[in-house]
């Protein structure tokens, strides 16, 4: 097996601030663990794309993302098509991807992972012409939320979500989507249209609980809309993945969907405000199209 070499990503603005506030911690014990590491801060949007990229380029065989999910995103959008293995040292404030794989949330934790973590292939969801997903593209309500908590200068955490998703019940407006796959077609009044690769979106809420990251399927949670005070009942269930069998949602799991909006609607991707890139387009599962490092 070759010598793991590292390239750390780190987005100091991650979790409001959080990373900028433990990453001293960090550097303290992977200098102390005489762990030899390259380093590169982000400062804008979408630059840990190219900066992965960078690290491939230069030979590094693992990529260290260290930051939240949007972040996450953006260094598994510059390891696609590479053999370089995607780490991950969470400072976040929804941390849903390591829920999935494994890796603690204690980024002095998540450390041991670096040295002692096993590789192994997940899936990643792709919007076709445009972005790769390793936890989900929410279209709708969960969208809306992740506005909100971005613009928070508070709360953070699983609260910050549940706070602004409270709010959101009140006064969220639905929206109608056009959904094809294996012949199936969907046009009814939705408050969230969720495309997922994992089973979490928005700090924990668990909107596709059935997911898996290796089953090559993407699971799509249609929630078609509530009385607003029922929304306050069903929110939830939602949270806790009890809204699957219930008359107004549909789920389905399969490999590719296309997507037709009457307009071009507010979008979120593992959390992040995402533009999408047309009303129509088309989401597939690409199987074992990421190499990630997990407690094993």
């Amino acid at each position: 097996m070759p010598k793991r070499s590292y390239f750390l990503i780190v987005n100091l603005i991650a979790g409001q601030g959080r990373c900028k506030e433990i990453f001293p911690k960090v550097r303290r014990e992977l200098d102390r663990r005489k762990i030899d590491y390259d380093l590169h801060y982000t400062n804008e949007p979408l630059e840990a794309v190219d900066v992965a990229e960078m690290g491939i380029n230069a030979g590094f065989t693992h990529i260290v993302a260290m930051g939240g999910d949007g972040t996450i995103n953006e260094v598994v959008n510059g390891l696609v098509d590479s053999n370089a293995c995607l780490a991950i040292i969470p400072a976040g404030k929804g941390n849903d991807f390591i829920r999935m794989i494994g890796v603690p949330a204690d980024p002095l934790r998540a450390i041991d992972v670096l040295i002692t973590g096993k590789e192994q292939q997940v899936d990643l969801g792709h919007i076709l012409d445009s972005r790769y997903f390793v936890n989900g593209l929410g279209i709708g309500i969960d969208a809306q939320v992740a506005y909100d908590v971005l613009a928070m200068e508070r709360l953070t955490g699983t609260l910050a979500y549940i706070s602004a998703a409270v709010k959101e019940v009140f006064r969220f407006k639905a929206f109608r989507a056009h959904l094809i796959a294996d012949g199936l077609g969907k046009d009814q009044p939705l408050l969230s249209l969720g495309i997922a690769n994992g089973k979490y979106f928005g700090g924990g809420f668990k909107l596709a609980p059935h997911a898996r990251l290796d089953d090559g399927l993407l699971d799509i949670a249609m929630i078609a809309d509530f009385p607003k005070l029922e929304r306050l009942i069903r929110l939830p269930q939602a949270r806790a993945g009890r809204h699957i069998g219930l008359s107004r949602v549909s789920y389905r799991q399969m490999a590719e969907v296309a997507v037709s909006l009457q307009e071009r609607l507010i979008a979120h991707i593992d959390g992040e405000p995402y533009q999408l890139p047309k009303e129509s387009f088309v989401v597939r599962a690409e199987k074992g199209a990421l190499r990630v490092l997990t407690p094993g």
